[in-house]
């Protein structure tokens, strides 16, 4: 006979009394099971066996479901560290547990009738998701979610249509050919400096190129660090790009996420000594500039410049 333990297991680690029920659980079983430490009750009428420290267990335990980034923490979003705890609940809900620096939004029917029984949809999860990160997460976990398939690019201004009117314009700062969130974040930080940014370009020998940075710098993410293996392989890569014009440059994962004024200014001075004019940049000077948030939002996009502006301004700061 099946265990309470492994019926619970089977639903992904969450499940209520009555679907128990259904699948043949009796109260004595049920009981047994609690009192055994095969499952845990995190709320009256719903059983688990995850762990209390789980922040499943711990949106049921208060009476909802994850939303936000911290649905999106759970299903491997490129964020830079772990988001406060977002908890879901129904419109109607009530007899909520409170928890210390958790936060509780009410969503409608349409949310509600989504996702999973400890997660709302990873698609609202991501709208939510958009206005509780500061901009480079932002971009980051729209980078994630075009990269995984979670939704493809024509699909986004719908998906972005109940948000606010400058947050819709987000989309002109993702890229459905990022790989990391490392690419992500450089590539945000670099065109809110003014810098063109291409993502994998293409060398002469069929390889691609992480980063092309204004034509002249080729960047490679994760280095060493993490390629301790192919080594050998990404030194020949380097004279593939210094063969093809550009001037290479690698950074690990922690120059990217914990070191990236000194990677900004190593990239400005390679851009520097490098006597070649800059590219033109029409892609950075149509996109609106990233301002102060209002409210709980940490920011908001400003208007895409106009012509006037572009001719006093050619290179937003």
């Amino acid at each position: 006979m099946t265990s309470i333990a492994e019926l619970v297991s089977a639903a992904g680690g969450v499940l209520r009394k009555r679907d128990l029920v259904a699948l043949g659980a009796t109260d004595r079983r049920l009981t047994h099971a609690v009192r055994s430490g095969s499952v845990r009750r995190p709320r009256r009428g719903w059983y688990s066996t995850l762990s209390p420290a789980d922040r499943r267990f711990q949106a049921v335990r208060i009476g909802g479901r994850l939303s936000g980034a911290a649905a999106l923490f759970e299903c491997g979003a490129w964020l830079q560290r772990r988001p406060p705890l977002t908890v879901s609940v129904p419109a109607n809900a009530s007899r909520l547990r409170p928890r210390r620096r958790a936060r509780v939004v009410w969503d409608g029917r349409d949310i509600c009738d989504r996702g999973s029984l400890t997660s709302v949809d990873p698609r609202d999860a991501l709208v939510r998701a958009i206005c509780e990160l500061d901009f480079l997460d932002a971009v980051a976990v729209v980078d994630w979610a075009l990269h995984t398939g979670l939704i493809e690019l024509d699909d986004l201004p719908r998906l972005l249509a109940h948000l606010p009117r400058d947050a819709q314009r987000i989309i002109g700062w993702v890229d459905p050919k990022t790989q990391s969130i490392l690419e992500s974040l450089v590539r945000t930080r670099e065109r809110l400096r003014g810098n063109q940014v291409e993502i994998q370009c293409r060398l002469s020998n069929g390889q691609l190129l992480d980063l092309l940075i204004n034509g002249i710098v080729g960047l490679e993410t994760d280095g060493r660090e993490f390629h301790e293996s192919s080594f050998e392989v990404d030194r020949r890569k380097d004279c593939v790009i210094i063969g093809d014009g550009y001037l290479p440059l690698r950074a690990s994962a922690s120059m990217v996420l914990r070191d990236a004024d000194r990677l900004s200014r190593a990239i400005e001075t390679l851009l520097t000594i490098h006597n070649d004019p800059p590219p033109s940049r029409p892609d950075i000077l149509d996109l609106a500039r990233p301002l102060p948030g209002r409210g709980r939002r940490p920011w908001r996009l400003g208007r895409v410049p106009c012509r006037a502006d572009r001719t006093r301004f050619p290179c937003p700061a």
